[in-house]
């Protein structure tokens, strides 16, 4: 077969099924065979960045390693900004991306593309020779999950037409749920626990899988311990009463006084980035256990007493046996006052933070109180970036981690309207909502709304329009500064989605919010819907508007 029918049936052939991408001269022969010939399933998006994101989505809520393809020179350079999210967010995603003839060194769309995927930050991994497709192809896709980061497969057009015997894939990763029975760093972990009166058992991402997520549950009751969550392990431990929360900078005030008092954290699967460890001012002067697989992953943000190497799920079970054999008892931090304090925070949530706005607006938890209370609680939740995503990850639950994507690795608004769209695709059919800003609404997805048409995702995109760029306001009106410069046109979002296909509604009022979240949550699953609420940039971020420019 030619090298581009041998490229597309390894996809397949490795368990890869699903492809996001944009055609161009450098990858369309393949996208071609991939879905003609061998049953694969391709999205085609408007923009490159798209294709990108929408992978990475679909990598976030699968769980898998994502899929996409572009073409050479401005086909690998649009990807750049999700290339750098992807490796920001630990996303595993390989892009195949043609690559122009080394003879033609005047190829308008000739560029140096190793050298822009390091700069991104991403893995490169050529395709060396036509008689090395299956090596080479194995080796991203292995790079990527180990390496937890976009890889990009550079296949040079020359190649693609030769004929070569086909020659089947093989990917296989080593076994990675260990755990060490005992050594001194255990040893030293279970003289910690067994000292500490306040611990908290902090979980991540990395405990996302039900095994890991029970024997966490566990040793937290074993030790008598609350629990919290990072951003990115949001999801787990839901029906624990001793939750307190997400730890870190968007922490509430009870999870905030009782890891802020503790005097042992034992984290299992969560990094301790600035965030998690609010700019480490919840972890200062503690006694600090991090468990994680990965030996480079501990005490790479946050200093640690000490660090145990293996599984999460195994060697929390492993400590319950050491304490059970040494019969230290539990802590007594599961207290009843405790429980109390946890549950009246949750009932006077509301109360506490929706806040009066002046007419035609809405209050920014307004909004999340209201999708909490009126959507399906099989969702699958994604925020851009922006200041407007603190009032939704507190208040808006989902099932699991996987179920929760922040688009905010780079920081960068305009990347969740692409990404939303492959994890819906992920989410087969379950209900996805994505809430962004008006600013990055229009930055770089408006384009991509004819894609979820296309698909007839089950797709929900809540705009928080305050027509203005938050965090710039923000940086005005701190400093007593006109915020003029930061605000933007008020925009009929609703007109533009319903031209793309939509269903779509604006939303000026509260009633009119609980009416748009009860079509939303009744909406046809094959048409996606956006739901345009007006705010007002000066109650969400402080100080009073002057002048628009």
């Amino acid at each position: 077969m030619k090298v581009f029918e041998a490229i597309a049936r390894g996809l397949v052939d490795l368990g890869h099924t699903q492809m996001f991408g944009v055609l161009g001269d450098g990858c369309v022969y393949v996208i071609d065979s991939y879905q003609r010939s061998h049953g694969g399933r391709y999205i085609g998006a408007v923009h490159e960045n798209g294709a990108a994101l929408m992978a990475q989505g679909w990598a976030r809520v699968s769980g898998k390693v994502g899929l996409a393809a572009v073409t050479h020179g401005p086909g690998l350079t649009n990807t750049f900004t999700a290339l750098v999210e992807g490796v920001k967010a630990g996303t595993p995603m390989v892009l195949l991306a043609g690559a122009t003839p080394v003879i033609d060194a005047e190829h308008a769309q000739n560029v140096d593309q190793r050298a822009l995927a390091a700069a991104a930050g991403a893995g490169f991994e050529p395709l060396r020779a036509p008689t090395t497709v299956a090596e080479d192809l194995s080796r991203a896709f292995y790079r990527a999950e180990a390496e937890r980061r976009p890889v990009v497969f550079n296949m040079p057009v020359e190649f693609q037409w030769q004929e070569v015997e086909y020659e089947k894939p093989a990917l296989r990763f080593p076994e990675t749920r260990s755990v060490i029975p005992g050594s001194d760093d255990m040893d030293h972990a279970i003289g910690m626990i067994a000292s500490s009166h306040r611990p908290v058992v902090i979980a991540g991402r990395g405990a996302a899988d039900p095994q890991a997520e029970a024997a966490i549950q566990r040793f937290a009751e074993r030790i008598g311990a609350p629990v919290a969550t990072s951003l990115r392990g949001k999801g787990l431990f839901a029906r624990d009463p001793f939750l307190l929360g997400i730890s870190g900078t968007v922490s509430e005030e009870v999870a905030l006084d009782v890891i802020g008092g503790s005097d042992c954290l034992i984290v299992f699967g969560a990094s301790l980035n600035k965030y998690t460890s609010g700019h480490r001012g919840l972890t200062r002067g503690k006694r600090i256990i991090q468990v994680n697989p990965l030996a480079s992953q501990i005490g790479r943000f946050t200093p640690v007493s000490v660090g145990l190497v293996g599984d999460p799920g195994l060697t929390a079970d492993a400590m319950v046996r050491w304490l059970d054999e040494a019969e230290i008892p539990g802590s007594g931090g599961r207290s009843e006052e405790l429980r109390q304090r946890i549950e009246a925070e949750h009932a006077q949530a509301r109360s506490r933070l929706v806040k009066p706005t002046p007419a035609g607006t809405v209050d920014l938890y307004e909004i999340a109180f209201a999708m909490e209370a009126a959507l399906p609680r099989d969702r699958v939740l994604l925020t851009g970036s922006g200041r407007f995503m603190f009032g939704f990850w507190n208040v808006v639950s989902v099932p699991g981690p996987r179920d929760l994507v922040d688009c905010n690795g780079l920081s960068s608004i305009g990347l969740g309207v692409a990404t939303s769209m492959g994890a819906a695709q992920a989410a087969g059919g379950r209900f996805t909502v994505l809430v962004t800003g008006d600013g990055g609404f229009m930055l770089s997805g408006v384009s991509e709304l004819a894609t979820a048409v296309e698909q007839q995702l089950n797709l929900l995109i809540v705009v928080c329009n305050d027509s203005s760029y938050g965090a710039e306001h923000i940086a005005f009106t701190g400093h007593g500064m006109d915020p003029a410069t930061s605000l933007l046109p008020s925009r009929d979002l609703a007109a533009i989605a319903r031209s793309f296909g939509f269903d779509a509604v604006t939303v000026t009022s509260r009633d009119e919010l609980q009416a748009a979240m009860a079509r939303a949550a009744a909406k046809d699953p094959k048409r996606p819907m956006l739901i345009d609420a007006k705010m007002d940039a000066a109650s969400v971020y402080g100080g009073a508007p002057i002048s628009r420019p």
